[in-house]
């Protein structure tokens, strides 16, 4: 079971254990439908393989700036 650094609706990455090896396993996982994914500062495919300590972000794809009121 890999650790993962995680951001997620958050602005600071969390240590999360994870039971995916990939990055399309880590969507449904995780449900990070919708959501741009990068892996160690690069946007990765769902293929990509998560190794041990990556560091994961995750935005979602529509995300525009600041609430809007």
């Amino acid at each position: 079971m890999p650790k993962i650094n995680l951001l997620k609706d958050s602005s600071s990455f969390s240590e999360v254990d994870v039971e995916s090896t990939t990055v399309g396993q880590l969507r449904s996982e995780l449900s990070l439908e919708g959501y741009t994914v990068n892996v160690d500062r690069t946007v990765v495919r769902d293929t990509h393989e998560i190794a041990e300590g990556s560091y994961v972000a995750a935005v979602r794809s529509n995300k525009t700036g600041g609430d809007k009121s």
